[in-house]
């Protein structure tokens, strides 16, 4: 039997991480090693723990941004998803910029944590249509023409962030394309990396601009890409 994913969570509000810790010690492949209430606590305890996994929420005392980035310096191995309210985009730019793997909301669903859990574990990142979306119009609304942002991506790359700001699964987006599942999450990968590599330079400068549409809790509309794959063209 394989050895349970490790897990630290982070939130300050004891009810949050009483119910992730009940809904976590219902599945044998996931365990908490750790619980902290704050940015430091979290910190170190994935330093001494060394998890696969660290769940934090985005807006508690240090900072769930910060914390991420501390994360990510004591202990590379582990992934961070992040727990948050808010819609903002710059906040979730800002989550990926500082190491987060995935950025989920709330009110996601136990099925949706755990399979956003395991892909951690595996490298695999969650992007919601919906953060596809606003991620498209931040770039059309906060960068000149020519700027180089969308231009970066390739055609095929486009054609998949567009299909999954539309709300399509892995599965539709390959059988539309006519591509396997695999290329998917390779392309959604390197559409994220080229994104943040981008926004990264350019928000000095410039600030993104969001609206203000809701966003869905992940879902069986999420699509999923694992960091680290090669380029496909």
């Amino acid at each position: 039997m394989n050895k349970p994913i490790r897990i630290v969570i982070a939130d300050d509000h004891d009810l949050v991480r009483q119910g992730i810790r009940s809904f976590v010690e219902t599945h044998a492949d996931l365990a908490i090693v750790g619980e902290a209430s704050d940015a430091s606590q979290a910190v170190k305890l994935c330093a001494q723990h060394k998890p696969d996994v660290a769940l934090i929420d985005l807006v508690m005392p240090g900072g769930g941004i910060e914390a991420t980035r501390a994360i990510r310096a004591a202990s590379p191995s582990t992934q961070v998803v992040l727990l948050t309210s808010f819609e903002d985009v710059q906040q979730i730019v800002a989550a990926i910029q500082a190491g987060a793997l995935s950025c989920l909301l709330k009110d996601v669903d136990a099925d949706a944590l755990a399979d956003a859990l395991r892909k951690a574990a595996q490298g695999e990142a969650v992007l919601h249509a919906r953060i596809a979306a606003r991620l498209m119009d931040a770039l059309r609304r906060g960068v000149e023409p020519g700027s180089g942002m969308l231009e970066s991506l390739s055609q095929r790359e486009r054609e998949t962030l567009t299909l999954v700001a539309e709300g399509l699964s892995n599965q539709m987006i390959a059988e539309r394309l006519g591509i396997g599942e695999k290329t998917v999450k390779t392309h959604v990968s390197n559409v994220l990396g080229k994104l943040m590599r981008r926004l990264d330079r350019d928000q000095r400068s410039r600030p993104v601009v969001s609206n203000h549409a809701s966003i869905r809790s992940v879902d069986s509309h999420s699509v999923h890409g694992s960091t680290g794959s090669p380029r496909t063209e």
